[in-house]
């Protein structure tokens, strides 16, 4: 790899230690190497790193989003994560090729808020995660996650993102985590993303966990995504849940074996789980070639029968097209949703309920 530095070419009786040797060289180049790891070597980091621009780190030249066939890097940083950002902004990150494997209090990045510092133009590819507490939490300016990604086994919601301008698994992802606690819980949030592609992904919820969430931002297309749960083990809610935004688009996904306990979803506001999707706010959304299965024959469904694709409690400038279903498909608006906000296919009716 041009431009790089073997992280076993420093000195240190621990991989601390020699990571320590490796950022402070790396730190002090005018042009920035990337740290590089040995492929069939399990690497184990206990310290906390705070990145710089243009910090760079990678595995061997092959996909490292799986755990059985690549070397591993275990991180132990009990309440906290592993790399921190400091400042208002940071750039030019390069992280791939890598897999890791963190614990119930360990994250992969330090968790930060969308008031905190934003991570710009950055790039992290062919990467997998395990056993992480979070994966990802903060705000991103034109950020690319690119690659193959594979995340499993973690333990609260593993992407929290803001921001805009990025793409997010173009490549595709698989993600799905059995062991988050009770509550409000989702494998992707998005607070407030903006200008923004996210998918393919295939995102397995379970129980109280819901695939995806979108709160507010505009321009956001979410592509191909597989938002479903497993034969006996659905998701107990929706989805995917709406509360807000404009100009989204939500384009060819798949949904099954959803809301299976209308009357407890397992989230303390019900009212964000009336429908396998359920849109409480929002302006300008398109639905755009869902497909909404009942197993088909070939799998077990715990949806009742009779609960709506798409439930609407709020919401104008809504467009439905090309809509499959197993079963009869069914949109629902609340009473409170006019008439004229919606443009359907019209074979395609939209019930009042």
């Amino acid at each position: 790899m041009v431009n790089s530095v073997a992280l076993e070419k420093f000195d240190g009786s621990t991989d601390d230690e020699r990571l320590t040797a490796a950022l402070s060289y790396a730190a002090a180049q005018t042009y920035k190497p990337a740290i590089l790891l040995a492929q069939h070597r399990q690497y184990a980091f206990s310290k906390r790193r705070t990145m710089y621009n243009g910090f760079a780190l990678a595995g061997p030249p092959v996909s490292g989003s799986e755990f059985r066939y690549n070397g591993k890097v275990k991180l132990n940083i009990p309440g906290s994560g592993w790399l921190d950002m400091t400042g208002s902004q940071l750039k030019g990150i390069s992280i791939k090729n890598l897999s890791f494997e963190g614990n119930a209090e360990t994250s992969f990045f330090v968790d930060k808020t969308n008031t905190q510092t934003v991570l710009w133009a950055s790039h992290l590819e062919n990467l997998g995660f395990s056993l992480f507490k979070h994966v990802i939490w903060g705000a991103h300016t034109a950020v690319t996650l690119s690659g193959y990604w594979d995340v499993n086994n973690c333990y609260d919601t593993e992407f929290k993102l803001w921001g805009s301008d990025n793409n997010y698994w173009p490549d595709g992802m698989l993600l799905d985590s059995p062991h988050h606690p009770k509550g409000q819980r989702y494998h992707i949030w998005l607070p407030h993303l903006s200008k923004s592609n996210v998918g393919p992904v295939f995102v397995t919820g379970m129980h109280n966990v819901t695939p995806m969430r979108i709160d507010g931002g505009r321009g956001v297309i979410v592509s191909g995504a597989r938002l479903e749960a497993q034969q006996g083990n659905p998701t107990w809610g929706s989805q995917l849940v709406i509360t807000g935004g404009k100009f989204l688009r939500i384009r060819d996904a798949f949904f099954f074996n959803g809301m299976a306990k209308p009357g407890d979803t397992g989230h303390p506001d019900r009212a964000h789980h009336r429908g396998i999707i359920t849109m409480t706010g929002g302006s300008d959304v398109v639905f755009d070639g869902c497909i909404f299965s009942d197993g088909d024959g070939q799998q077990k469904t715990s949806t009742p029968k009779g609960t709506p694709d798409l439930y609407v409690a709020k919401g104008s400038r809504i467009r439905v097209r090309d809509h499959q279903s197993s079963q009869a498909p069914k949109i629902v608006r609340a009473s409170t949703v006019s008439a004229k906000e919606f443009h359907v296919d019209s074979d395609l009716p939209v019930t009042v309920g």
